[in-house]
């Protein structure tokens, strides 16, 4: 599968930021998230506190974040990989909610797992999605996930390298 439509770009700047903030204020696009209830005032704080036009660092210190840009180089999202012992786990939102049902988060999806797999060279990429977001389920199964386990209020999905590869084959 080639991603066409979709990029991950590590830079955060400030611009990104605000629009990062606005995405969390929608309840519509946070309703399936377990992110902390004050992360948009976090994001706020940050960037009345570092007058920086690039704000990457903060946003990479526990695991690498991307904003998910279209080709035309505007953020429709973002994607989190966070370090785990058995290998990293995906958080991705599409925060752009015109763009929910084109595919992109699938692309977005790939692109991560591209990056987990390749750059931080991990075993296994783990996905816990809420039982009611069908739409981040069937993305994650499209692009090769299985279902691992069911936790108190989501499910976990899992993908290998291995599986990873037959699929990008």
């Amino acid at each position: 599968m080639k991603s066409n439509n979709v990029e991950l770009r590590q830079e955060i700047f400030t611009s990104d930021a605000w629009k990062i903030i606005d995405w969390l204020g929608d309840n519509e696009v946070t309703q399936y998230l377990n992110e902390r209830q004050n992360v948009e005032q976090s994001i706020r704080q940050i960037i009345y506190r570092v007058n920086m036009p690039i704000l990457t660092h903060l946003f990479n210190q526990d695991g690498s974040f991307f904003m998910i840009t279209e080709t035309e180089k505007n953020p429709v999202g973002f994607l989190r990989l966070v370090p785990k012992s058995n290998g990293a786990e995906m958080v991705i939102v599409i925060g752009e909610k015109e763009k929910w049902g084109h595919g992109l988060g699938k692309e977005a999806i790939y692109e991560g797992l591209k990056h987990a797999f390749f750059q931080w060279r991990v075993d296994e990429v783990i996905a816990k999605i809420s039982f009611e977001n069908e739409r981040s389920r069937r993305a994650f199964k499209k692009m090769g996930f299985s279902k691992d386990k069911d936790l108190s209020a989501e499910v976990q999905y899992s993908i290998s390298m291995k599986e990873f590869l037959k699929l990008a084959a």
